[in-house]
């Protein structure tokens, strides 16, 4: 079996929902995020802190995405079908999955940080060996009738 090196990407609540509504998305399934109106101070925090994380490039008053983190946002705002999962090891961890044909982006709430999510991309054969190292108690909930459910 091939090994797989996890590349994932930590983004507070307020972060992904400044960088998902900058792209359009106001819902997102699968995470909860009580409605939230944000002051001035507060988004330019979030932006200073997604910049020194590299995860945008800001210029004057525009943003641009770093390229794997907008592919990564994108499923998740748009995904062909969604999928939840429990961990084997632990019943209380989840993970909530946003599929597309050829890729997957794996969300969980990470624990070692209030309100911050750890969001993985996978390609369809790593998602096929991380879903077979999860258990998901036949909660799919997804319509999606591609190769990766």
């Amino acid at each position: 079996m091939a090994e797989m090196i996890e590349r994932a990407i930590l983004l507070s609540f307020d972060e992904l929902r400044i960088l998902l509504y900058s792209m359009g998305v106001r819902t997102l399934e699968g995470i909860y995020m009580p409605e939230k109106q944000f002051s001035e101070m507060e988004v330019i925090q979030a932006l200073r802190h997604l910049s020194g994380n590299g995860f945008i490039l800001a210029e004057n008053k525009q943003f641009s995405i770093r390229e794997d983190l907008l592919c990564m946002l994108e499923i998740m705002g748009h995904p062909a079908g969604t999928l939840v999962c429990s961990s084997k090891d632990d019943s209380t961890r989840e993970y909530f999955c946003y599929m597309v044909p050829d890729r997957a982006v794996v969300s969980q709430r990470y624990w070692k940080k209030k309100d911050t999510l750890k969001l993985t991309m996978l390609t369809e054969e790593e998602f096929k060996v991380w879903r077979a190292q999860t258990d998901d108690h036949n909660r799919d909930r997804s319509s999606y009738d591609g190769e990766t459910v």
